[in-house]
């Protein structure tokens, strides 16, 4: 069945099923920042760059980058909280996310979220196009400190987590989650693939992050009530972002597999469905050899050799 048909499925039992409203007012999407300016800390999520040269005024500059590691991977949370004492933010704060690209803030604010800050809320108007505010507003963003100031003392939210190895046992035991795959059709089939494998989780219905934030917006996706969802997308960054807005903006009750699938399909010992491989590809053909200094060389030689015959001719005759 192609992912198409598996969204019919899914659209089908939504359908005949009330919407959720299990999401904890921890975290939700406004429109409008205006009646929030002044009673919350704001956070801007894009480049430092951007957010130093032009923001809401005042806003902590903290790009989704700066919660990674080599290849995409997602620091370690202590790692996390220091930065975020850096950034200023003590985790008792009523943080504003606000950004341009909503992957990057969707990703900032449920990491926020997901490290305990008592409450996100998530500007859905562009930073670039002014947020919606008044010039007044508006200013430059403030760049992290050097030390912590102060400490960050939120608790994690270790209940909306799942690793790897926690899936793992879960699936072992024959008590499969319900599962959903933010990634695309063509990853979700395996045939993109960016990992060691391709494929998907056992049992995992597709419903690619680009399709829920379009149904979204058009207010026609509803999960079903009563009903705990597992969330991946490729990478720490997607699944992240895909757990915040089915969180934020869908209200549904769901945890997120932190690592996302390339954790999982790096370990060849676990569990897939239409697993894939990457094609073997032939090897380069070995690049000619460079001619360029060939004919220097050559010329070098012939010098050296005739030199060296002049000196011995002249010694020869010297001799005589």
């Amino acid at each position: 069945m192609r992912g198409a048909a598996l969204r019919t499925v899914l659209a089908a039992a939504l359908a005949a099923t009330p919407a959720a409203v299990l999401a904890s007012a921890a975290i939700d999407y406004v429109g409008s920042a205006a009646s929030l300016i002044g009673r919350v800390t704001v956070v801007d999520a894009r480049a430092q760059a951007a957010c130093l040269k032009r923001s809401i005024d005042g806003a902590r500059c903290l790009p989704a980058a700066q919660f990674l590691g080599p290849h995409g991977r997602l620091a370690g949370f202590r790692e996390i909280f220091w930065l975020l004492g850096t950034a200023g933010l003590s985790g008792s704060e009523h943080v504003l996310v606000a950004g341009d690209d909503p992957t990057e803030r969707d990703f900032v604010a449920g990491m926020l979220y997901l490290c305990g800050q008592r409450e996100v809320s998530i500007l859905t108007l562009p930073l670039s196009q002014g947020a919606g505010l008044p010039a007044a507003r508006l200013g430059t963003g403030v760049g992290r400190a050097m030390t912590r100031k102060p400490f960050y003392q939120a608790t994690v939210r270790e209940g909306d987590i799942v690793l790897r190895s926690e899936l793992a046992r879960t699936l072992a035991s024959g008590d499969a989650p319900q599962i959903l795959d933010g990634r695309s059709d063509a990853e979700y089939w395996g045939e993109r693939i960016r990992a060691l494998r391709g494929g998907h989780l056992p049992s995992a219905q597709s419903l690619p992050l680009s399709v829920a934030r379009r149904r979204l917006a058009l207010g026609r996706l509803e999960l079903p009530a009563g009903r705990r969802f597992l969330v991946y997308g490729h990478d720490p960054f997607e699944s992240v972002a895909y757990f915040t807005l089915l969180r934020a903006a869908a209200g549904a009750d769901v945890q997120v597999l932190r690592d996302g699938w390339v954790d999982w399909a790096n370990h060849p010992e676990l569990p897939m469905a239409a697993v894939t491989y990457p094609e073997a590809r032939p090897a380069p053909p070995p690049a000619p050899p460079d001619r360029r200094w060939l004919m220097p060389l050559l010329l070098f030689s012939l010098v050296l050799l005739l030199s060296m015959a002049g000196g011995l001719a002249h010694a020869w005759r010297r001799r005589r």
